[in-house]
């Protein structure tokens, strides 16, 4: 190679240079940084790499979230909080963790990512929302009234955290139509147990429930039937048909494992005026 050649070749070099950066960087935030870095029109900050990196990241997310894939989204969402845990964005991805695990289901997860959520940032102003979320992994998780009833209490204690702390909050409203859902249900379980004592011919038993149901539960729509096995009862007794406290061995057990008779006590009560069966149709996911 000439003397000259070789001058022009090492001329060239930094354009080959940063054209081959260039290209590796199509469709990337950086470009116009990093071609400022290169030819010294725009001296760059100490960390604007990471930034636009993690704006990079969380913008993919959010568009995965947008678009229903789930799994993608929490996995880039996850990567976001993992490699840039000090980023302004870290914080929207702990949230947006949550919301990609609750939307496919996974509400365990979803439970997991509010709660953490809410554990770091105790003051900002999506917690509201994480509460209420987190009330939702349970509600969601609630079995019929034949079931067992644990995810249904759970719920209304989160929801009762929501109520008792942020009283003005748009998500506790929502939260009082939850609960009120929930306490239906567990009116329901009370009555189905209550139901099967009766047909049972364990009449002490299915009295305690239908009465616990009544005093518990006032604003159930269960009361009508409650009331009905009640007096098929009274009229049973009154005909001579069974005897007062008539109930069925001591070798008889019951089916379920919950606590006998109805002495529930749960430190959230609806405020006054909350029907228990009112079911206003709210928004399954709101925004933050």
């Amino acid at each position: 190679m000439t003397g000259r050649a070789a001058s022009a070749a090492r001329r060239l070099l930094p354009v080959v240079l940063a054209m081959t950066m260039l290209a590796g960087l199509s469709g990337c935030s950086s470009t116009r940084n990093l071609w400022a870095r290169l030819w010294g029109s725009a001296t760059p900050g100490a960390d604007d790499t990471i930034v636009e990196a993690d704006a990079d990241l969380a913008l993919r997310a959010q568009e995965r979230l947008d678009s229903s894939d789930y799994v993608e989204a929490a996995r880039l969402f996850q990567q976001l909080k993992d490699q840039y845990p000090q980023s302004r964005y870290a914080m929207l991805a702990e949230l947006r963790l949550g919301d990609s695990y609750y939307l496919n289901g996974k509400y365990i997860e979803a439970y997991g990512a509010y709660d953490s959520f809410t554990d770091r940032h105790p003051m900002n102003d999506a917690v509201p929302y994480a509460l209420y979320q987190k009330g939702m992994c349970w509600f969601q998780r609630m079995n019929g009234i034949d079931r067992d009833q644990s995810p249904t209490i759970q719920a209304i204690n989160d929801f009762a955290y929501l109520v008792e702390v942020y009283p003005d909050s748009r998500y506790t409203t929502m939260a009082h139509a939850r609960v009120a859902e929930a306490m239906n249900s567990l009116a329901g379980h009370e009555f189905y147990i209550g139901e099967y004592y009766f047909k049972r011919k364990d009449y002490a038993a299915a009295l305690r429930r239908f009465r616990g149901l009544i005093r518990s539960y006032p604003d159930s729509g269960y009361h009508p039937r409650a009331f009905n096995y009640i007096a098929q009862y009274e009229e049973m007794l009154a005909q001579g048909k069974i005897r007062e406290g008539n109930q069925r061995g001591s070798e008889y057990d019951s089916p379920f494992t919950v606590t006998e008779g109805s002495n529930r006590i749960f430190w959230f009560r609806p405020p006054a005026g909350l029907s228990l069966t009112a079911r206003p149709a709210f928004p399954e996911t709101p925004g933050a």
